[in-house]
């Protein structure tokens, strides 16, 4: 799975902010640690993307395509 990963070190992610009367807007949060940007292609790896747990191992970046998810999930995939 994810044969397309490109590592990054502390990225940066957007963050949801809640506002009063059901308004939002989003923050720029720098992450610690080591990242993979994933391109998931299959459906076998968007299924296994949604069972993360958002805002802990799964980010959106900042900017550009895929998502952010820690190292650790997708080396342990590769075991």
């Amino acid at each position: 799975m994810f044969k397309n990963v490109i590592p990054e070190f502390n990225p940066t992610s957007l963050v949801k902010k809640n506002l009063p009367r059901n308004d939002f807007t989003f923050d720029v949060k720098q992450l610690a640690g080591l990242f993979y940007r994933t391109f998931p292609c299959t459906a076998k790896e968007i299924f296994f993307l949604q069972t993360l747990s958002k805002g802990s191992t799964i980010h959106v970046p900042e900017n550009g395509d895929g998502v952010l998810v820690r190292a650790d999930i997708i080396d342990n995939l590769n075991r």
